[in-house]
């Protein structure tokens, strides 16, 4: 099953013609399309579904005492593990296992599995992964039950739909954060003039 945020449903609706199926996704990938590596299981009908890698980066609440856009002033932690315990009411980002490179026509969308959403585990994304991503992929990891849960590298965390848009300027030579080679906080925080 796909969860797709409310928000996002009429841009589902709109666009679900353009989901590349699984056979859609087998031509393209290895030519202009790219996910190393790529797991034959992981791939569905509409869907692939990502797992999650060895490296975890959390906020050090102890060295951070808030977090204020205008001024970002993070102290961070960068683990590399196989398997960590997250604490209940708790948050890491962690990464996709999965380098994935996206063509300029190549749109991508990341949700959460059910499966995970029902243990109370919320995996997030910046959602979208624009045409031309390329690089790991970012999770925002939450543990919202009241027990510790332990994320071990190679689980199924999150599933990636792909859909055909109109070509653009490839995300990695513009973005926020260029090629994502490892996870990365925001340097700074936009706001509109």
């Amino acid at each position: 099953m796909i969860l797709i945020p409310k928000v996002h449903k009429v841009l589902l609706v709109i666009t679900m013609s353009c989901i590349l199926s699984r056979d859609e996704i087998l031509k393209r990938l290895g030519k202009d399309l790219q996910i190393e590596p790529f797991f034959d299981e992981s791939l569905g009908e509409l869907s692939y579904d990502l797992s999650l890698g060895n490296e975890f980066l959390s906020v050090q609440h102890h060295k951070t005492s808030i977090i204020d856009p205008e001024k970002l002033n993070l102290k961070e932690e960068r683990v590399f593990a196989s398997e960590i315990f997250l604490q209940p009411h708790s948050f890491v980002l962690g990464r996709s296992q999965e380098y994935i490179y996206l063509p300029s026509d190549i749109l991508g969308l990341v949700s959460g599995k059910s499966s995970l959403a029902r243990l109370g585990i919320q995996v997030e994304t910046a959602y979208l992964l624009h045409p031309g991503h390329k690089g790991f992929v970012v999770l925002e990891i939450s543990n919202h039950n009241s027990v510790p849960v332990r994320l071990k590298s190679g689980m199924l965390i999150a599933q990636l739909i792909f859909f055909k848009v109109p070509r653009v300027k490839p995300y990695h030579q513009h973005g926020s954060f260029k090629e994502q080679k490892r996870i990365e906080l925001p340097k700074y925080i936009r706001f509109v003039t």
